[in-house]
């Protein structure tokens, strides 16, 4: 019986992405709607359970504050 072979697939290429000035305004963003989540977090006392009102509340203050920059 013959043997059979298969092909291996020729192994991925690195491709460079490079992003534009928004992607870093974006995460620039999130990262300081992070920070001011966590600020709430301690501010209540390091209670678990309002992971989401947190970030609502500090993604509502910081794009507020960003709105009349």
């Amino acid at each position: 019986m013959p043997k059979r072979t298969t092909k291996k697939d020729d192994p991925p290429v690195m491709k460079r992405i490079i992003f534009g000035k928004s992607v870093s305004r974006d995460r620039d963003l999130r990262e300081e709607i992070a920070r001011r989540a966590y600020e709430l977090f301690l501010e209540r006392g390091g209670t678990d359970g309002h992971a989401d009102e947190d970030w609502l509340q500090a993604e509502l203050e910081v794009r507020r504050v960003k709105g009349r920059a």
